[in-house]
Parts: structure tokens; sequence; C-alpha cells
């Protein structure tokens, strides 16, 4: 009962709302998350079965405009647009992010209650190309601690360092999946984590279940870097950190590069042997390599010869 109402503030906000509540909220860092909506799972999914499809491709979601710094709570309800991903329907929400200013890194936290959504996070190049896809696997079950409740979380950097790089990603698309939805998480018990607190052993109680739902809450808060004016230590676009991390979208083959990507690593490179870095060259060579410029190796060992 006192998980209800630990977070009852929230809930009448919720409730005061309606289907007029603002799908992006600022919130003080200092105020307690407002809980996910205590909808019946069931009837959030039959809304969601019921729900019509908003648009026809990716690029025609209502993308959002993040501002830089954003911190606040993303609502993701029955009043959500939906669209049919690859893995199944979905209630989401679209942004936009900032295109300037110093790398950012931005942590997501799925608030649960007597339910969670447990989220999947796309990102897209500039030309709406998927770039990284996390899911299941790349948010993690924290439990509670101080004002912040039990959440599924995850960390995104976005890299700025070289800001006109075309391979830069410029949206982000929250939503979850059938697969998502057919799962649980199981919570901490508040008496387990009191006892914890408290240098107690933890009393022999079952955990409470939460069942995985379309709708929730998701805090997002944007962190830039501390130190903007310090230098790159080696730019890897989007692609190349989908790959590395082994979260490509499956079964999706590698996309090809782009004119001005090719042609951005090509300038790279000149400048690199102009100044006589070698190994800023090479580096170069092996990132456009890794994004699909077969050829990027061979024009800078064309471009050695010719010096």
């Amino acid at each position: 009962m006192h998980r209800l109402s630990f977070l009852t503030a929230g809930l009448l906000a919720l409730a005061l709302a309606g289907c007029s509540s603002e799908p992006l909220r600022r919130v003080d860092a200092l105020t307690t998350s407002p809980k996910p909506l205590e909808r019946p799972v069931e009837q959030a999914r039959d809304a969601l079965a019921a729900a019509p499809t908003c648009c026809s491709g990716i690029d025609q979601l209502p993308f959002e405009t993040l501002e830089p710094g954003f911190a606040g709570d993303v609502l993701i309800d029955t009043q959500a647009p939906a669209y049919t991903f690859e893995t199944g329907k979905s209630f989401l929400r679209a942004f936009s992010l900032p295109a300037g200013g110093p790398s950012f890194e931005i942590r997501l936290y799925s608030q649960a209650g007597s339910s969670v959504l447990a989220p999947n996070a796309m990102l897209l190049d500039s030309r709406m190309r998927p770039t990284r896809l996390l899911d299941g696997d790349d948010f993690t079950y924290v439990p509670p601690t101080g004002l912040k409740g039990d959440s599924l979380d995850a960390r995104i950097r976005i890299d700025r360092s070289q800001p006109e790089h075309p391979g830069n990603e410029r949206y982000l698309i929250l939503y979850t999946s059938d697969a998502q939805m057919a799962g649980q998480t199981v919570l901490q018990h508040p008496a387990k984590a009191y006892a914890k607190a408290a240098g107690n052993e933890p009393p022999s109680i079952p955990d409470p279940v939460a069942p995985h739902s379309p709708v929730g809450v998701i805090r997002l808060v944007m962190i830039p870097d501390r130190d903007a004016n310090a230098p790159a230590k080696g730019y890897v676009p989007g692609y190349s950190i989908g790959q590395e991390m082994g979260n490509a979208l499956p079964g999706t083959p590698g996309p090809a590069v782009l004119p001005e990507t090719s042609a951005y690593y090509r300038q790279a490179i000149d400048a690199a042997l102009t100044q006589k870095d070698l190994e800023r060259a090479l580096r170069l060579a092996d990132e456009a390599t890794r994004v699909g410029d077969s050829g990027a190796k061979k024009y800078l060992l064309e471009r050695i010869e010719i010096r």
C-alpha cells in the first residue's frame, strides 16, 4: 500500500490531466517521479489493438524537439501515436535531438509500479536511417534509491564531436515490442530494500511482479559532456557504434554509404595527410570502412603514392 502512497502526487496529476496530459513534462530534479499509469494492463493492450496506425513510415512520425539539457517525463499513454514496427504495434514518442553543441548522454528510466513499460529505443541519423536499437537486453532493472522508484534504466551517448558529420544520430524513438509486452519484471520488495538500507537481513518474502504494459512513464535526462572543448578522441559514427555494440537492427543489411559520407572521409583524409598526420589518416580510413565506404583505404594508399 505504501508503494501507492509514495507517488500519490504523480498519480493525481495524471488523473486530473486525462486525455489532455502533456506528452513531455519538465520536472525539478528534486521532485518525486510520477508513477506509471495504473490502468490495467489488459485494458491498455486492448486500447493498443484498437488504436489506428498514425503513419505510413518512420519518417512520418510526429517528432518533438528536445532542447539541450532537457530533463523530464515522457508520457506514453493510450493517447500517444501508435505505429506498427517490425517488432509489433506500439504506442510511441518520437524526438529530434540537438544537432549542435557538445556531445551528450541520454539517461532513460522507465518507471515501474503495478506495471511497467519495457522500452525499446531506436536511434536514427539525419536521413532517418536506423543506427542503433536498444531493447530488453540494454535496459536494466534498478531497485529504488532515495526518491527514485523502481525503474528499467539505460544510457545512450550521442557523439557531437564532428557536428557536420552526415552519420550523426539525430532522432530518438521510444516504444515497446510484442516480445517485451509478453514479459514481466520482478521488483524488489520495499521491506527488503528497507532491511538492506538498515544493514539487516532481508525478510524471506516474495517480491512483487510488474507485468509489461504498452503504456508508462519514462524519465528522460540529457547530460552534456563536461568538457565541451576537449579534442575528439576518435569519432565513431552511429552505424559503427551499432555494429560494435552488437545491437544493429536484426536482419537488416548494412546501409550503402551516402555520397556525402564518402566525400567527408576523403576530405578528412586529405586534411590529415596535409598535416602529415598519417596515424589520423589511417584511423579515418578504418572508420570509413566500418560505415560501408569500402574504397576509403584504397583512396588513402593512392594519396600516399601521389605524395
